[in-house]
């Protein structure tokens, strides 16, 4: 009984702190939103859930916010998913040792923190930045001004390039295990029944991935849509990225607008819940069981 028990007994506090910590901070949160704070007896109400969302600056926010998570995600997965092909193609014999060093050097951007990242991308890409200067010492351009803005522009290129640069290396780490399973000896049998190793891939490896890849996707766009520090550094003051713009509300306006802040953060909260819920029904395994027979078919 004791054996059995010990492990949960272990992680109960660290659990416990977690629980805690995370969905006590929601729940104040809410709590906030629907004017329920400590700052005196407050009826119930939900004004402020109407105000915010018949904002127009909250919408601009919300297109950005979108906008930068998505893109940034479909990015950073596909090229993700791009270098595992490349890896897997390669690992075969002798390269095996090639592989294992490609894999260290796409793992390097996740040493640098966001922070450190986004000031990198503002000092190479800026205006100002480094490639700038190198294109007017060439000749390229006339003066650094002609130089395009992707640093601090409306659409948000600076912050996608930043985040599709920290977050490739991220899906390359969660995907690469999965080829690391596959012995060389399976793709000799799958030559023998004539499956080429991209053959082999599209069939065998890739429905494998299917888990690890939707799991990883999803961490990106939760992290994308709530980030604060690459949005605050590389954004532009309107529109603003969500959590800038709670983060300003909360910090810059009255004792009063600060449930807003709280409707906007309960908001994007529910709503990557329900995309959470999304990936679970677009990656489930009925998914990988029929994109596995239909390649096997095709073989």
């Amino acid at each position: 009984m004791w054996s059995r028990s010990k492990p949960y007994l272990l992680i109960f506090p660290s659990l416990m702190l977690v629980v805690v910590l995370f969905f006590g901070g929601i729940l104040e949160g809410f709590m906030q939103s629907i004017g329920l704070h400590s700052l005196g007896v407050v009826p119930f109400t939900l004004k402020f859930y109407k105000e915010v969302i018949i904002s127009t600056e909250f919408w601009e926010s919300f297109f950005l916010t979108a906008r930068i998570a998505i893109i940034s995600t479909l990015i950073s997965s596909l090229l993700g998913m791009w270098v595992i092909v490349c890896l897997f193609l390669i690992r075969k014999g002798e390269k095996r040792e090639k592989t294992l060093l490609m894999q260290r050097l796409f793992q390097i951007p996740m040493l640098f923190p966001y922070l450190i990242a986004a000031y990198f991308v503002f000092f190479m890409l800026g205006q100002s930045g480094w490639i700038a200067r190198v294109l007017v010492h060439m000749g390229i351009i006339q003066k650094m001004g002609d130089f395009p803005v992707i640093v601090n522009d409306s659409f948000g290129w600076g912050i996608i390039f930043t985040y599709v640069w920290k977050t490739t290396p991220f899906v390359v780490l969660m995907l690469y295990p999965v080829i690391l399973q596959i012995y060389d000896s399976w793709i000799e049998v799958g030559r023998v029944f004539g499956a080429n190793p991209f053959k082999f891939f599209r069939a065998i490896v890739f429905p494998l991935l299917i888990s690890p890849w939707k799991t990883s996707a999803f961490i990106i766009l939760s992290y994308t849509a709530l980030a604060f520090e690459v949005p605050y550094l590389l954004g532009v003051t309107y529109p603003k990225a969500l959590s800038v713009y709670s983060y300003e509300i909360y910090m810059n306006g009255n004792l009063t607008d600060r449930p807003k802040a709280m409707v906007i953060n309960i908001i994007l909260t529910m709503m990557l819940l329900v995309v959470g819920w999304i990936f679970y029904l677009l990656g489930n395994y009925k998914f990988s069981k029929l994109w596995t027979s239909k390649k096997m078919k095709g073989l």
